[in-house]
Formats: C-alpha cells, structure tokens, sequence
C-alpha cells in the first residue's frame, strides 16, 4: 500500500505545499517585490503556466524513463527552486523564474503519483487510491494557510524554507520504496513515430479536451479559492485584510480536500458522467453567486460551496481519463488533459488579479467566470455522457 498510495500520496502532498506555498503571504510579496495585485498575479503565474505546460512533455518523457527517475528530477527541481531566491530575495524577475521552475516540479509530480497509481493499483482501487492522491495535493495547497501565517514578518522566508525541506524528507523516504517499483514503469526506447503517434492520439481525443476544461473549472475553482478568496472575503469586509482571512481560507482548502478524498464514494449511487457535469454546472451557478454578493458570511458559504463541488469529481475525471485511452498512453493522456485544465486555471488566476486591479473588484471576473463555466457545461455535457456509455 505505501508505493500504491501512500508514496504518492506524499509527493502530492509535497507538490500542493509547493504549489501554494506564496499565496497566504500576498500582503508580504507585494511590498517585497514593488508591486501591486498585477504584478502579484504575474508572480503566482510563473508557477501556474509551467505548472500547465510540462503536463503532456511529463507525461511523454514518463512514459519512457518510469515514474521513480522522473520523480528524482522533479523533486531536485523543486529543492533548486527554493534555495535560489535567496540570492536576491527582492528580485521579481529572478522569483518569478524560480516560480517557472517549481512549477515544472509540482506539475511532474503530480502526474508521477498519477502514473504510479495507473500502473500498480487494482481496477477497483484506482478511483479511491486518485482521490486519496488529489486530496494529498489539496490538503498540501491548503497547508501553507495554517502553518505560515505563524512566523510573522519572517515569513515569505519560510514559504521557500519549508518546501525545500519537504523535497529532501520525500527524497529520503522514497528509499523505503521496493527495488521493483523504483526500477519499474519505463517503456523503453520507441523511435520518433512512435512519439508522433502518441502526442497525435491523445491531442485529437475530443473526450480527453472536454475532460480537461471541466477539469479545469473544477481543480481551477479550488486553486484559485486559495490565491484570492482571502481577498475576495476582505473586499466584502471593508474592516480587514487579506491575512485576516487566511484561516478561514484554509479551512475551505480542507474541505476541498475532504471533498477529493471522499468523492469515489459518490459512485455508489451516481455515475461518473452526473458527478461530474452537475459538479461544473452548479460551480458555474456558484461562480456568479459570489460575484453577486456583498455579504462576506455569504461569501464564504459560497466557497465553501465551491471547494466541495470542486472536489468531488476528481477521482470520475481521472479514472474516466484511464479509460479512455489504452494503458501505454496513461501519463500522457492524463498530463494532456491536466495540461488543459492548468491552462484554465492559470487564466482565471490571471483575470481574476488583473480584473481586481484595474476595477477595484473581483465582482465582474466571477460572475465571467459563471457564465463561461455555463456555457462550457452547455457544449459539453453530453460528450461526457457518451465517455460514459462508451466504456461499460
């Protein structure tokens, strides 16, 4: 069980606090920095865009080298990436491109405890053994809330610090994995056709694009309730900042957590095509629900309404995902589609700062975001309905 879950559990565990680790700290890096919440929103992007885009080249070069030597690259990248911002701790420019390459990191390691699971759980576990996995990436994102906060002025040091640590402890665990497993998962040479056929037949794969952008909406809306509700919650609350929020914020994340974790248990009585378009069709109900309301109370129910929503469809989208390609092209299909829906995510990362700065509010980009989750369940409902017809 430890290298069929909880190893990748860990490292998930690891990515999400990695993933995450700036966010709580916004009220520190924008005067550390010299910015305000455009540059801000650039900063937390640097991570996001690469987070999005080494998703299909991960799942390529995984799919060839094994998921253990693809885990010791990411994870070194990760340690890298959080050593070096201490060489010129104010500098954007240098920050944001250690940023792009923890994100390299974090969206390597989340497909590698994808692919682990893919390749050594039983068919009846793997949708339990992903959501235990995605909920190890929520509990991590939701972590830095509650532990950074608490080293006051000191603590955009830590959100570094404390990475870094949990690459070197994941390093060192990962040595209680077998012999097999760590020299397990390699597909060995295959030439450049065989590359083309692979990168083609995933790409052309409308179920796979239509998984990804309601993918995107779902994993989108948890990540971005931890990069802006605290925000969003002290706009609403004209007393208070962002810090003051970070609790409850984290509180959100962990119920988003609980939501991955418990979500197969949903297919006891729907099937995974319900789970997952009434999910992105309420988060769009949700999404203009919250730029609607003024209230900060209401406010905060909606996110929680949103971390639940967001939650409990991940273990149908990943193993639907496995379904419908054949097992040789597991992480490649699988980091395609997350490519895809990091892509959603980033942007709404980036609407979402860019709109609050220019506008003074976040009201406009979520209610956008609303209509544009309707209409993307409108075009797509019915093509997760044949997924899941398609595979009994």
């Amino acid at each position: 069980m430890f290298a069929i879950v909880w190893f990748p559990a860990l490292i998930c565990l690891c990515a999400g606090y990695l993933f995450m680790s700036a966010a709580p700290l916004s009220t520190q890096f924008m005067p550390l920095f010299g910015v305000g919440y455009a540059g801000l929103s650039l900063f937390l992007s640097g991570l996001l865009w690469a987070h999005s885009f080494v998703q299909l080249p991960a799942g390529l070069l995984l799919d060839r080298i094994g998921a253990y030597k693809g885990f010791l690259i990411a994870i070194l990248l990760a340690f890298t990436a959080n050593i070096l911002p201490f060489i010129a701790p104010s500098n954007i420019t240098l920050a944001t491109g250690l940023r792009f390459i923890a994100g390299l990191s974090s969206g390597s390691l989340f497909l590698i405890g994808v692919k682990m699971i893919g390749m050594q759980a039983p068919p009846h576990l793997v949708a339990q053994a992903q959501g235990i996995q995605g909920a190890a990436f929520c509990l991590g994102t939701m972590l830095p809330f509650v532990t950074l906060p608490h080293f006051g002025e000191a603590a955009w040091r830590f959100a570094y610090l404390i990475p870094a640590a949990f690459a070197l402890v994941t390093i060192a665990l990962s040595r209680l994995l077998p012999k097999k497993v760590r020299a397990s998962g390699a597909s060995g040479g295959g030439g450049a056709s065989q590359l083309f056929h692979a990168i083609k037949t995933v790409s052309t794969s409308s179920p796979i694009w239509t998984l990804g952008i309601f993918h995107g909406f779902s994993y989108g809306t948890l990540n971005n309730l931890g990069q802006w509700l605290p925000s969003i919650l002290a706009d609403m609350h004209e007393y208070t900042t962002a810090s003051a929020w970070s609790l409850a914020t984290g509180a959100v994340l962990l119920v988003g957590t609980f939501s991955r974790a418990s979500g197969s248990t949903l297919l006891k009585w729907f099937s995974k095509n319900a789970v997952i378009s009434i999910s992105v069709l309420l988060i769009g109900i949700l999404y203009i629900a919250l730029g609607l309301t003024g209230n900060v109370y209401i406010g905060l129910a909606v996110g929680f309404g949103l971390a639940i929503l967001g939650g409990c469809n991940y273990g149908s989208i990943f193993s639907m995902t496995g379904n419908i390609m054949q097992p040789m092209y597991l992480a490649t299909a699988a980091g395609f589609m997350n490519m895809i829906a990091n892509i959603a995510n980033v942007l709404l990362t980036i609407i979402l700062g860019t709109v609050r700065e220019y506008t003074g509010s976040f009201s406009a980009a979520l209610i956008a975001a609303g209509i544009t989750a309707l209409a993307i369940w409108l075009a797509g409902y019915r093509i997760i309905r044949r997924i899941q017809e398609n595979t009994h």
